[in-house]
């Protein structure tokens, strides 16, 4: 027996979370349990990045460059499957928009506020994480990534933003990962 056939009869025995990713792309993945394998063939219940079932994928094996398992993405999905409906619950806030600069009212609203990521759209990229601090010119950014990993503080020009994006639904995955990984470390 190959070491990739004992792997899928393991994963679908214990019903462990398995990534299958495919040749050509490092980021085109499918996470997911082994319902059904055959030397050839796999068939996965996909998972979303949101912890939601989301139907079944049947593929050939010779389709991805290789398979992980128990890995931290394996872990923080396993979370996610447990809380995903905290993802889809919005945090309750109301901004005031009385000040004709919209960035002032938000940033006067979500500074030191440890509940809600906010995204920067800043030349073509987008910052996401905790607002700290903010002057006229600048603001202090908590940078937390896709997968809730602290990435530190970041200084940015508030002249270079070009679009915010409050409170949706990648914002509370990023959220709810940052939490409960400064969770295991404490």
């Amino acid at each position: 027996m190959s070491l990739l056939q004992k792997q899928l009869r393991i994963a679908k025995e214990q019903e462990k979370l398995l990534s299958f990713i495919e040749y050509g792309s490092d980021t085109n993945f499918f996470c997911g349990y082994v319902l059904d394998y055959t030397s050839e063939m796999v068939t996965i219940k996909h998972i979303t990045k949101f912890g939601k079932d989301d139907g079944l994928i049947v593929q050939p094996l010779d389709a991805f460059v290789r398979i992980d398992f128990d890995d931290d993405y394996a872990s923080l999905m396993e979370y996610l499957i447990k809380n995903s409906d905290k993802i889809y619950t919005k945090s309750n806030y109301k901004i005031d928009f009385s000040d004709e600069n919209y960035y002032t009212n938000i940033f006067n609203f979500f500074c030191g506020n440890r509940d809600v990521i906010l995204s920067f759209e800043i030349d073509n990229d987008f910052f996401s994480g905790y607002l700290i601090e903010f002057s006229e010119s600048d603001f202090i950014l908590h940078a937390i990534g896709k997968e809730g990993e602290d990435l530190g503080m970041s200084i940015f020009r508030i002249e270079d933003i070009t679009s915010i994006q409050i409170d949706d639904v990648d914002n509370r995955r990023r959220n709810l990962l940052f939490k409960w990984r400064m969770d295991k470390v404490f």
